[in-house]
């Protein structure tokens, strides 16, 4: 059964209460760039800070500058939220730091029958991003093999690639059979990274939808593994929503240590834990303390 609790909950209880994003609260210690630590993605070189931002619900333009303060490099976002705001909004934050920053971004998987449909996305991503090329695109939401295995994907994906729009490509996988998705990208010999749930608690429920979902830990890991091997990159996703973790002897968790969790796997290249708040930027980043 699950131990799930919803993070804003969690936060609105503690010393966070009343903490409103985009105003920095004086008590927060900030948390300095000499404090990140860095991971690569794959065989590409490319070097991301190992805990990322998943910028879905970040509204506040001061919000996401803090955060790239701290020495974060890698931001998450997608087409589909905020019906393309969220890319908007980031593109005017980092349009004098876009070459210090790695960006990734998410097509949805309605589209990805339509050549036509998939170009224009890549191009609005591009125009809101304000950039000329994004480090990683995703297609949102594989669940079968068959998907994955899409050839108008393939093709889409490597004429952006050729073209310079994109550097590498991939997809994500929400569901309990991730660990089937991952094998079948790897063996796709197509893909360059993977988004995946993955929490100590094995589970997680949507903070917006309230799905839950659960998977094998260990066939996760394993498939997890079998990736980093074949050099494709594997992201976390969903890595608060197992609930707050407690070091032993302490009386509470925290999501500090959920995520420090996630760090002692080194098969994970980065993680985009949702940041909402000052305080959540707080216990995000300082994991990598």
């Amino acid at each position: 059964m699950s131990t799930n609790i919803d993070r804003r909950s969690f936060i609105k209880k503690g010393v966070g209460a009343g903490i409103a994003a985009g105003v920095a609260p004086a008590f927060i210690k900030p948390v300095h760039a000499a404090n990140v630590s860095y991971r690569t993605l794959g065989k590409s070189g490319i070097k991301v800070s190992s805990i990322g931002l998943g910028a879905s619900r970040i509204t506040e333009p001061s919000l996401l500058k803090s955060v790239l303060g701290m020495g974060v490099n890698f931001l998450d976002t997608g087409r589909m939220y905020a019906r393309g705001k969220n890319e908007d909004m980031i593109g005017r934050v980092i349009k004098d730091m876009r070459k210090d920053l790695v960006i990734q971004s998410k097509m949805d998987q309605k589209i990805q029958d339509d050549t036509n449909a998939m170009n224009r996305s890549i191009e609005d991503s591009l125009k809101a991003l304000r950039t000329d090329y994004i480090d990683i695109m995703l297609v949102r939401g594989a669940t079968t093999a068959e998907r994955v295995n899409n050839h108008t994907v393939w093709d889409v994906f490597r004429k952006a690639k050729e073209s310079g729009k994109i550097r590498l490509c991939g997809f994500s996988a929400h569901s309990a059979n991730a660990p089937e998705m991952i094998r079948a990208g790897v063996d796709a010999g197509v893909y360059d990274v993977i988004l995946v749930p993955y929490n100590h608690n094995g589970s997680f429920t949507h903070s917006i939808y309230g799905i839950y979902s659960e998977w094998d830990r260990d066939a996760l890991e394993s498939s997890i593994e079998y990736a980093a091997k074949k050099d494709v990159t594997i992201i976390a996703m969903k890595t608060c929503s197992g609930g707050p973790l407690k070091q032993e002897g302490e009386a509470r968790g925290t999501y500090r240590e959920a995520l420090k969790w996630i760090l002692k796997n080194k098969n994970i290249a980065t993680s985009i834990p949702a940041i909402a708040s000052f305080r959540e930027a707080e216990q995000n980043i300082g994991a990598m303390g």
